[in-house]
């Protein structure tokens, strides 16, 4: 019997050398709709019950403003209590960024009813000594919990920059312009978000896909001759 092949894509690929280093290019991964309301399912299944809202509060706040792990783990109470949108200053860049709670409320108000914190200075996903919930353990909860779903290919793709890249991606996929979603990731150049969420292959491909020549619908619907004269322009090209 044929062993059943097993969706898992790399994680990251050999790259180019620069210099000395060894490039390293990770792959992006960004979740479907669907993908995510089974993860959101699967949460509410899987989690023990004290911990389903905050598990769904911490991946709500991840996808709906694009933050890095590590930004959503130092989120205080006081940045989300009683407000629709607070400032904070990223882990990574220190620079600042303003957060919209207008999809996470339901999340958030379910949450803070069960969170036993004292003040607004509390850390909003505490960890079980006194710090916050780190970023591994956010990392080992989406792991855990979608093993339990038995999607291979939901396993593999998730990670703690999957709803990051959702978030960009979906504003690319809605219109917005390349410049204003690297503005939102506080990212240095339009180059970056472009390589970061995969776009700059994806309109390779587009150009390639749109081509006159890939709109006949067979290679033979050209004259023979001319099928030939295209070969040599791509290898003369080389």
């Amino acid at each position: 019997m044929a062993k059943k092949r097993i969706y898992v894509p790399k994680n990251k690929t050999n790259g180019e050398k620069k210099g000395d280093r060894k490039i390293w290019v990770e792959n992006v991964k960004f979740l479907t709709t669907a993908e995510y309301h089974e993860l959101q399912e699967a949460i509410r299944q899987y989690s023990r019950p004290e911990l389903v809202n905050r598990n769904l509060l911490l991946i709500s706040i991840a996808l709906n403003n694009g933050l890095r792990a590590s930004d959503v783990v130092t989120l205080r109470v006081g940045h989300v209590k009683n407000k629709t949108q607070t400032r904070i200053i990223e882990q990574k860049t220190g620079k600042a960024k303003t957060l919209y709670w207008n999809n996470c409320l339901a999340e958030i108000i379910n949450y803070l009813n069960e969170l036993d914190f004292k003040d607004d200075n509390d850390w909003l996903f505490p960890g079980r000594q006194d710090g916050h919930f780190s970023v591994h353990g956010f990392y080992q909860m989406l792991q855990r919990i979608a093993r339990k779903t038995g999607n291979e290919k939901l396993v593999a793709k998730l990670g703690t920059h999957s709803f990051r890249k959702t978030f960009g991606r979906q504003l690319y996929k809605d219109g917005v312009n390349i410049e204003i979603i690297s503005q939102l990731f506080n990212h240095s150049s339009e180059r970056n978000t472009r390589h970061y969420l995969g776009i700059e292959q994806e309109d390779l491909d587009k150009v390639v896909r749109n081509s006159s020549l890939n709109n006949r619908s067979r290679s033979q619907d050209l004259p023979l001759q001319d099928t030939h004269k295209f070969h040599d322009f791509i290898f003369a090209a080389d």
